[in-house]
């Protein structure tokens, strides 16, 4: 065994000078891992990870065992797709539990010397990764569980988590022209604090009864979302939109033309591109890779369900709606117009009508890109 280690290590002292970005097929996640390697200013390539239906923990075993049969690391790697161990990366970047067993095992391959980058937390030890690039969410998921755990060395960590997106001017609340409205559908749970019932499908179907009518409408689904939700999502939003309906007043509204992008099935348009041409975005509260996608394109972003987080979830959103970046979906109209403040002295947002807002701040999501850019680089000449 001390001799397979040998020459194993002997055989990986020098890696490829590049970056491999480790794909699981989901858009949201192959943008942000592909910025990220832009911003590191190396060569990357894209590797596709294959599909596994077993916990990490299972596959580190699974890769311990084939290890002490298969003694050869030029072998092909079993969690990453027509790849062999010639020729592995400096570095490998991961943004999903799909793709983490291929990063543990790339590393395992080569005795740890490839730097591994994990956009999230991930299901296995913290201290087996590298470079953990955390958001303030995930922050406070580690605080929940102890004080000790928010505190890594081997983690970096922003606002809102790196969507890749590339900042555009501030939008407003005033906007000319045609409008164009993004409602974005997550996978229909958010483990910190969310699931999504059918009531929040019928509240947001109403919502948008009472919101100015757009130009275009664009309803994102989620790759990730299950199919019950799918199901219901069709019945009673898309469905019920497309078809003469009425509110929950017996107020009666025309169909609506909305156009449907499902990001499970192939050959649909990036959502940065489709978000950045939206002039307002609506989101599900589980839904936090498309919030901070909008946000980060500075787009005015408005959570349905809001009212129904809990926990560390509640509290997030409460940070990002005190910072100015995103407002509760509350329209004008709707059934929570009992809740629209009598002393409102500004002009009301028909999109959030329950109170007078300060101007949205502009969020620097490319300072959130250098910064953990910079971080991956020190760990990276320190690991080296």
């Amino acid at each position: 065994m001390a001799a397979i280690r040998q020459y194993r290590a002997e055989r990986h002292s020098t890696l490829l000078p590049k970056a491999w970005i480790l794909s699981s097929g989901n858009p949201m996640d192959d943008l942000r891992t592909t910025r990220l390697a832009q911003a590191l200013g190396i060569d990357y390539d894209t590797k596709q990870a294959s599909r596994t239906w077993l916990p990490p923990t299972a596959h580190r075993h699974l890769t311990n065992l084939r290890t002490i049969f298969h003694a050869a690391p030029s072998g092909p790697l079993h969690y990453v797709r027509e790849t062999t161990g010639n020729d592995l990366p400096s570095i490998a970047i991961a943004a999903s539990a799909e793709t983490l067993p291929a990063l543990l095992e790339i590393k395992h391959r080569t005795q740890n010397q490839t730097v591994s980058v994990f956009m999230g937390l991930p299901d296995t030890k913290l201290s087996k990764i590298d470079v953990l690039v955390l958001s303030r969410l995930d922050q406070m998921k580690l605080r929940h569980l102890g004080p000790a755990r928010a505190n890594l060395e081997n983690s970096v960590s922003t606002m809102l988590p790196i969507s890749g997106a590339t900042a555009m001017e501030l939008v407003g609340d005033k906007q000319e022209g045609g409008s164009s409205l993004a409602v974005c559908i997550g996978s229909g749970i958010e483990p910190s604090g969310f699931q999504l019932l059918s009531q929040d499908i019928d509240m947001l179907a109403e919502g948008m009864m009472h919101v100015p009518r757009p130009t275009t409408i664009r309803i994102l689904l989620s790759s990730a979302m299950h199919r019950g939700i799918k199901s219901m999502v069709e019945s009673r939003l898309i469905g019920k939109l497309q078809a003469p309906h009425a509110d929950s007043n017996g107020t009666e509204y025309s169909p609506m033309a909305i156009e449907v992008l499902d990001y499970a099935l192939p050959g649909q348009p990036s959502p940065d591109g489709v978000l950045a041409t939206a002039s307002r975005v609506v989101a599900t509260a589980d839904d936090i890779p498309s919030v901070a996608l909008a946000v980060a394109l500075r787009r005015p972003v408005y959570i349905a369900g809001e009212e129904r987080t809990s926990h560390v979830l509640r509290n997030y959103y409460r940070v990002l709606d005190t910072s100015n970046l995103v407002r509760r979906f509350y329209p004008n109209g709707s059934r929570y117009s009992y809740m629209l403040l009598s002393d409102i002295t500004g002009e009301i947002d028909e999109f959030s009508a329950i109170r007078d807002h300060e101007p949205w701040a502009a969020y620097d999501a490319q300072a959130d890109l250098d910064t953990v850019a910079a971080f991956v680089r020190q760990r990276y000449n320190m690991l080296g």
